[in-house]
């Protein structure tokens, strides 16, 4: 088995047989099983010398871990599992103040205890919802509005939906109060009347009010379907230009090992083209959606969907011809459950190849000629849903040697209530009584770059005019100005700013400088919360959009390793344990990162202002961020993409298709 192959069933049956066998009163609740990848030093001498085909050394020790409580308590462990000897290594009980993501099971039980309870049973009786509708529940984290508040809360807004169809839209009819569950316990801590006007106060004499309702689900909506598009389909009659050997992939001169995991979901290890270094490992970090509302407990909506839930978690079972399309290549995976036992993740990940448009042209103004390749892309891809929302994220890779992460956000807008004929500064109506509050959505892209070798610096490039003066005499010069990033910490956007990422020991021939990546994503606007609230205190990635830090190994995680109702470590508290850390503090360090061995963290930031046209489901708002070669290579890397012909396209013209169609097609 590869050091980089994800975790099987048979290895995660083994952790939680080993586990359990250490409690022998049977009362575990597992959080996550998950493999611990070697440690870098020791994985890229393997790596390199199987790309090589040279001799392996030693295969790196194959480890897991597995967080879990002792159930019916708040004890939580974390425990290192050597997998070669079956082994437990390692327990160590975690400080109170961290706790463990929510998981699917006790999502369920604390959903069906909330809408059980007699107390919530008798608010919901008092709103006077008619008879088809029925109460649902999200559960969102409950935040964080104290240093002392330990106690792992479920903050649940209610929604009531017809019983009719089951894909009704309860997020049509937001209901004005709102329960909290304790997660240990599963007893219900408060109800919480919500706010439904302009300011902080609520009505609990609210009643429930019709409206005609708006509907995703194709069954329901009113309008007829389209009945003027016609099929689309993608064939390639001799295959697929890429190959696969269990997770490693070919694809026109890349080579990359596909990884998947409970909490960041699809993970780009050893990523090389044409035979060269260019990326150790990608993957998405983090992900935190802030709401903007002011009003108690809109101030504490928040969640980050990578550490409170898992993009791995939350990964969709991917349909063919719907989610992917064309000669798909799917990939599938298996995570665990409280009960330590696998699950699998059917279809997680498809891959297939697309037509991208026009890779290269010219034609020579004199003669004529013409040259002109088409771009081929190969697409990896997964979607999450968690909650109302859906997140679609995606590599591709180009045959110019540069890669884009693509993230596409869709789903429904988590809506509140709202008093008829009401307006808020801080939020759009979307229907009657409801209102989707103003929110965003930052992403931290985990970036551990290997070009030419581990040793990388990041740098700042800014375009500047020159000055009118003798070598710029009509004022139309420009120039660049590099400024290497020395010591870990951030670095800011500015609209003539591109970062690169470069190797200073090799020097391109034809430029005369070091070879690079540049990372091409235009400027956002970063968290708007403000720094010292505690979004901007548990989210400190969210700030600034780029950051760079010296690679230490179990650092991967941009808020943290615990993110659920998450107490910064440089938050201080008496009793406290000093832990790990997030990305602020290992910013904070101040370590050299010049010429090292650098991960670089982009924040990707999506501030979502909703638009009526949001609702009731909400096209796909695409945010793309492409690591490009910049004087990596001495040449356009695509050049020997074989020109495009009609021969091997088949392309046919419109008044063909017509033609064929008439000559064909039924008599009236």
């Amino acid at each position: 088995m590869h050091p980089l192959d994800p975790l099987t069933p048979t290895e995660i049956a083994t952790v939680a047989a080993l586990i359990t066998g250490l409690n022998p009163e049977n009362n575990i609740h597992f959080k996550n099983i998950v493999l611990i990848e070697p440690p870098k030093a020791e994985l890229r001498k393997f790596l390199a010398a199987e790309r090589n085909g040279s001799f392996l050394p030693p295969t790196p020790t194959r480890r897991a871990s597995s967080l879990y409580y002792r159930r019916q308590t708040a004890d939580l462990y974390l425990a290192s599992v050597n997998l070669d000897m079956a082994k437990v290594e390692k327990v160590e009980k975690l400080d109170s103040k961290y706790h463990g993501q929510a998981d699917m099971d006790e999502v369920i039980e604390v959903r069906d205890k909330c809408l059980s309870h007699p107390k919530v049973i008798e608010r919901i009786k008092q709103y006077g919802l008619p008879n088809d509708m029925v109460v649902v529940c999200d559960t969102w984290p409950y935040g964080r509005d104290s240093e002392e508040m330990d106690k792992r809360l479920a903050q649940c807004y209610l929604y009531a939906k017809y019983q009719s169809h089951p894909g009704s839209n309860a997020y049509d009819n937001p209901l004005p109060f709102s329960p909290i569950i304790d997660y240990i316990t599963k007893e219900l801590v408060d109800i919480m009347e919500l706010p439904i006007g302009a300011d902080h106060g609520v009505n609990s004499d609210a009643k429930f009010q019709f409206h005609t309702p708006k509907e995703w689900h194709h069954d329901l909506q009113s309008e007829p379907k389209r009945a003027d598009l016609k099929p689309l389909t993608v064939h390639q009659p001799l295959g697929a230009s890429f190959t696969v050997d269990g997770h490693l992939v070919q694809w026109q001169k890349w080579r990359f090992r596909v990884g998947f995991n409970w909490r960041e979901g699809m993970v780009i290890h050893d990523v090389t083209y044409d035979g060269r270094e260019l990326f150790h490992r990608l993957s998405l970090s983090e992900m935190f959606v802030p709401y903007g509302d002011p009003r108690t407990p809109y101030s504490r909506k928040s969640v980050f969907d990578v550490g409170d839930i898992g993009a791995g978690v939350a990964a969709n079972n991917l349909s063919l011809g719907c989610d992917c399309l064309g000669l798909i290549k799917y990939f599938s995976f298996n995570i665990s459950d409280s009960q330590g036992r696998p699950v699998e993740k059917p279809n997680a990940i498809c891959m297939h190849e697309i037509d991208d448009g026009i890779g290269w042209k010219h034609t020579d103004g004199a003669t004529k000629e013409v040259s002109i390749v088409r771009s081929r892309v190969l697409v990896l891809q997964t979607i999450i849903t968690v909650g109302n929302y859906e997140y679609i994220f995606m590599w591709h890779f180009d045959q110019a040697a540069a890669l884009h992460y693509r993230i596409q956000a869709t789903g429904i807008l988590s809506t509140v209530p709202i008093a008829r004929g009401v307006t808020v500064p801080w939020g759009v109506n979307v229907n009657e009584g409801v209102m989707a509050p103003y929110h965003q959505h930052v992403f931290s892209l985990r970036i551990d770059p290997a070009l030419d070798g581990d040793r990388n610096t990041f740098i700042e490039e800014d375009s500047l005019a020159m000055p009118f003066d003798a070598n710029n005499p009509v004022g139309v010069g420009y120039v660049t100005k590099r400024r290497a990033v020395m010591r870990s910490g951030y670095s800011e956007a500015q609209p003539n700013r591109v970062h690169k990422i470069i190797n200073p020991s090799v020097i391109n021939k034809v430029s005369g400088r070091p070879v690079a990546y540049t990372i091409h994503s235009p400027q956002k606007q970063m968290l708007l919360a403000h720094p010292q609230s505690w979004h901007g205190k548990r989210a400190k990635y969210a700030l600034q959009p780029y950051w760079v830090t010296s690679y230490r190994d179990g650092e991967l995680y941009a808020a943290g390793d615990y993110t659920y109702q998450s107490l910064p470590d440089d938050v201080p508290r008496a009793g406290a344990i000093s832990g790990k850390g997030d990305l602020g503090m290992w910013a904070a360090r101040g370590d050299r990162v010049d010429n090292e061995d650098i991960v670089v963290w982009h924040s990707i930031s999506l501030t979502h202002n909703p638009r009526p046209e949001d609702y009731p489901v909400m096209p796909c708002e695409t945010m793309t961020v492409s690591l490009k070669p910049s004087g990596f290579f001495e040449q356009n890397p695509a050049l020997d993409v074989p020109q495009s012909t009609q021969r091997s396209n088949q392309s046919i013209l419109y008044e063909e298709q017509q033609n064929k169609a008439d000559c064909c097609g039924p008599k009236l």
